[in-house]
């Protein structure tokens, strides 16, 4: 597969994941969503277009980082009526090929092909589709952020310098505290490594 595609297929599952984790985590009501298929799993989406466009807006504005080896981390936050972090979902990027140039990585095929990568999301997607069961219940009204976390020395997103209206985010809205973390399984591409884990606060 193509550096390319592989950043693509990596961006459409961050956007089924978060759509079920705010599903499954009753983030919204569930009239919000509706049903639909995903790697031969049904999922729930949601229908309403200004939380749809926030997700997707979101997603295309990390892509260059994606693309350029930058994006370390997504993080979909979990806040309670107070604005504290009660969980938080982390889906950890690794670019694994960091003395590779730009261009050489950009033209180079993932180790991994699109049913094999597919594979993989449908593990991972099936696993947020029973989070429920591994999660205490969180409190009514909870509201959520996404975040994206860079590697070290890049202060800001590439789609910064496009305008793109990004704020730094206060540590109080990101960090979950007494907190227990679930890992998840790791998607190894050769030039990116995916996985990702769920920090949830024990005394929400």
């Amino acid at each position: 597969m193509e550096y390319a595609s592989l950043v693509d297929c990596i961006l459409d599952f961050l956007e089924v994941g978060i759509h079920t984790i705010l599903y499954e985590r009753k983030v919204y009501p569930a009239a919000v969503f509706t049903r639909t298929q995903k790697y031969s799993l049904s999922v729930y989406r949601s229908r309403h277009p200004a939380l749809n466009g926030y997700i997707k807006d979101f997603l295309m504005a990390v892509r260059p980082d994606l693309m350029q080896g930058s994006l370390s981390k997504v993080h979909v936050v979990i806040l309670d009526t107070g604005s504290n972090p009660v969980e938080k979902f982390v889906f950890r990027v690794r670019d694994v090929y960091d003395h590779v140039t730009q261009q050489s990585k950009q033209n180079s095929y993932a180790s991994v092909s699109i049913v094999e990568a597919e594979t993989y999301f449908y593990t991972l997607l099936q696993r947020l589709c029973f989070i429920d069961a591994s999660l205490t219940a969180n409190p009514p009204d909870c509201t959520f952020n996404l975040l994206c976390e860079l590697i070290d020395g890049k202060e800001f997103p590439r789609s910064y310098e496009q305008d793109v209206a990004w704020v730094q985010a206060e540590s109080s809205i990101s960090h979950v505290s007494h907190s227990r973390v679930s890992p998840f399984k790791t998607l190894d591409a050769g030039v990116v490594k995916l996985d990702m884990h769920v920090e949830e606060c024990c005394t929400k």
